[in-house]
């Protein structure tokens, strides 16, 4: 039987710069990083049945949704994962993995994978980011209405700090009073989007990273993060400009100008001190990415 073959990168996210609500929708706008979920769909229409990692639900049911979009009787193949992003922290794990299924069996179905499609497919499983675009996009991540591009990626460098758990993203958006949240703090909220657009138009990360810090910190309320004062106020005294937060997850990172830290050896005892100050259980360095799919292979 033959089956034909899409390899798909698609970038996850530390968070976003801002995410609340503008007169009661709920929007966001992505934090696009250098880490990925990589999928590769071989498949054939001829085939019954999906071989696929049991845990990637969310991956099945978009591969469902092509073969009902685009009208086929029989859509069968292999699905494997060769980067994966941590789940329930924050980072788009579940949209990148969806986005990147779909780009991927759409490239072998000879489709355009638009980022305006994969999109939609996206929103019919769950809320989600909107890592499928190039740039920095604000997008209705419930509703699914709208979206606009706002500009290029800021290079900057992230350090991401989790204390454990995880967070569901449609329990998150279900939850008892997200709305009145979300109306309380809608002036912060627009004040924080104002100040990411202008830090994108201007390619001012201090900018970006103030408003990221007004979000995070409204965020608080209703998903709180016990060390958010003690490592805003460190990050500063290492340099940093500001913090990102995960609003739907459990990541908290520091925000630096992208070469902040010279070497390998800073960084390694930037990361030592983050460490033994704030025992995460989880810790890595990212940079800035420009956003969007890569097709490594069709």
């Amino acid at each position: 039987m033959d089956f034909a073959v899409g390899l798909v990168r698609c970038p996850g996210t530390c968070g976003e710069w801002v995410q609340g609500a503008r007169r009661g929708v709920p929007f966001l706008v992505d934090c696009p990083i250098d880490r990925f979920s990589e999928a590769r769909v071989a498949l054939s229409t001829q085939a019954t049945g999906w071989d696929l990692p049991l845990n990637k639900i969310k991956a099945l049911q978009v591969l469902e949704l092509i073969k009902e979009n685009l009208r086929l009787p029989t859509l069968g193949g292999k699905v494997d994962f060769f980067q994966q992003l941590p789940e329930g922290k924050g980072m788009a794990s579940s949209t990148a993995d969806i986005t990147a299924v779909a780009a991927a069996a759409l490239i072998a179905l000879g489709e355009d994978p638009l980022p305006e499609r994969l999109a939609k497919f996206a929103l019919r499983i769950e809320p989600s980011d909107s890592v499928m675009f190039p740039g920095i996009t604000e997008i209705e991540h419930v509703q699914g209405h709208n979206h606009r591009v706002l500009g290029s990626s800021v290079p900057a460098l992230f350090l991401a700090l989790d204390w454990g758990g995880a967070i569901d993203t449609n329990m998150f958006n279900a939850r008892p009073g997200l709305a009145e949240h979300y109306r309380r703090y809608e002036c912060e909220i627009e004040r924080a989007y104002r100040l990411a657009r202008e830090g994108i138009d201007q390619r001012d990360l201090e900018k970006l990273a103030t408003a990221g810090t007004i979000s995070a910190r409204c965020n608080l309320e209703i998903n709180d993060k016990s060390f958010f004062e003690p490592f805003l106020n460190w990050v500063r005294q290492k340099g940093g400009l500001g913090v990102v937060t995960a609003h739907s997850g459990t990541l908290l990172a520091g925000v630096f100008p992208q070469n902040a830290f010279s070497s390998e050896e800073i960084r390694k005892n930037l990361k030592l001190e983050a460490q033994q100050q704030f025992a995460p259980a989880y810790l890595d360095l990212f940079h800035s990415h420009p956003g969007g799919i890569m097709v490594t292979k069709s």
